[in-house]
C-alpha cells in the first residue's frame, strides 16, 4: 500500500499522520513545535519523521498544511506570525530536495477545507466555503473544486469582511470587520462585557462553557447567545449572496459541542437571505476536526501525482 506522509505545522504542535491513497488514515502523531532556529530544526523534525516511516511504509509524496500564509504553487511560507523565523522559508524545495518525492504545501484553513470536502462534511460538493470560529475567523473559497488564491494568494479573508460600519476596532486597522462579532473570542469577551454590568467579574471562561449555560436556561448567555448568532448569520448570507455556494462548513471547538448550534445558523441565515438563494441546509458542521489539515495535505500530495481526478 502506498502512503502520503502528511504534516499540519501550528504554533504549538505539528501534528503528522499516514494517509493512502483511498483516504484511509493509518498513523497519526504530534510533536512540540520548535520555538528557535526554525530554519534548521523545523527542516530536520520533519525529515527525521519521514525517514523513519520510509522504514515501514511505501512513501509516494509528502503533504504540508501549514499555519501562515503559502505560496502553494512554490511551497515557500510568505509570511507566519506564529512562528518566528518561519517567514520565507522554501519547505516544498527543501523536502523535494531531501527525498525527490512530490511534496505540496499549503495555508491550514486552505487544506482543512480541502479535507473537508474530500473525506468529510460535504464530499461531492465543489463550490463551498470554509470557516473556522476561534480567536479570529479563518476561512478559504472553494471554487470548482479548486482554491480560490487571489492575485497574491490573499484571497478568502472573509473575516476581515465589514459587517458594522465604523464598529470595534480590529487588528487588521479596519473596523467592524465579522470576526470581530462573529469569531468565538468576540462571544466570550461579549460575554464577560454583560456580566459586568451586573457586577459580576469573570476571568475565565470558554465559547463551550457559555454554550452550556445557555442549555441551563442562563438569561445573559442566552441573550449574548442570540446576539452571536445574528452575526454569524449576516456574515454568513453575505457570503451566499456573493457566491451562492452548494455548503459553508464551519469548524472550530464551539462547533463540536452538539447540532443546536449549526441548526440555530441555519435558521437564522435563512432569515437573511433573499428567497431565490434558499436551500434546506447551508451550513455544516466539520467532521473531521483536528485531523481535517491532514486530510487535506494529502488530497494535495494525490492531485499531484494524479492519483485523483476530482
Amino acid at each position: 500500500m502506498e502512503y502520503v506522509v502528511c504534516f499540519d505545522i501550528g504554533g504549538t504542535f505539528i501534528k503528522y499522520g499516514l494517509i493512502n491513497r483511498n483516504g484511509q488514515l493509518a498513523f497519526k502523531d504530534k510533536v512540540p513545535t520548535p520555538i528557535s532556529n526554525i530554519k534548521r530544526l523545523l527542516p530536520d523534525l520533519l525529515a527525521e519523521k519521514i525517514k523513519s516511516l520510509q522504514n515501514d511504509f511505501s512513501i509516494v509524496g509528502i503533504g504540508i498544511s501549514s499555519c501562515g500564509l503559502v505560496n502553494h504553487e512554490t511551497g515557500e511560507i510568505l509570511f507566519s506570525n506564529n512562528i518566528p523565523g518561519y517567514t520565507g522559508m522554501k519547505l516544498a524545495e527543501i523536502l523535494s530536495d531531501l527525498f525527490n518525492l512530490p511534496v505540496s504545501v499549503e495555508n491550514d484553513v486552505k487544506s482543512a477545507c480541502l479535507g473537508e470536502m474530500w473525506k468529510g462534511a460535504i464530499q461531492g460538493k465543489q463550490n463551498v466555503v470554509f470557516l473556522t470560529l476561534g480567536t479570529g475567523i479563518g476561512s478559504t473559497i472553494i471554487v470548482d473544486g479548486k482554491i480560490l488564491s487571489g492575485t497574491h494568494h490573499l484571497a478568502g479573508e472573509l473575516g476581515h469582511t465589514v459587517i458594522v460600519s465604523g464598529g470595534r476596532s480590529c487588528g487588521c486597522g479596519r473596523r467592524g470587520c465579522f470576526e470581530r462579532y462573529a469569531a468565538t473570542s468576540a462571544f466570550v469577551n461579549d460575554f464577560i462585557e454583560e456580566k459586568k454590568k451586573e457586577g459580576i467579574t469573570v476571568e475565565n471562561i470558554s465559547g463551550e462553557e457559555i454554550l452550556a449555560l445557555v442549555e441551563e436556561g442562563d438569561s445573559v448567555a442566552s441573550t449574548v447567545y442570540q446576539k452571536f448568532i445574528c452575526h454569524i448569520s449576516v456574515g454568513l448570507s453575505n457570503i451566499v449572496h456573493l457566491l451562492n455556494p452548494e455548503a459553508i462548513i464551519i469548524g472550530g471547538g464551539i462547533v463540536e459541542q452538539g447540532d443546536k448550534f449549526i441548526q440555530d445558523i441555519n435558521s437564522e441565515i435563512k432569515k437573511e437571505i433573499m428567497s431565490i438563494y434558499n436551500q434546506d441546509t447551508i451550513a455544516y458542521a466539520s467532521i473531521l476536526g483536528n485531523d481535517a489539515g491532514l486530510y487535506g495535505a494529502c488530497y494535495m500530495t494525490l492531485k499531484k501525482l494524479n492519483y485523483l481526478k476530482v
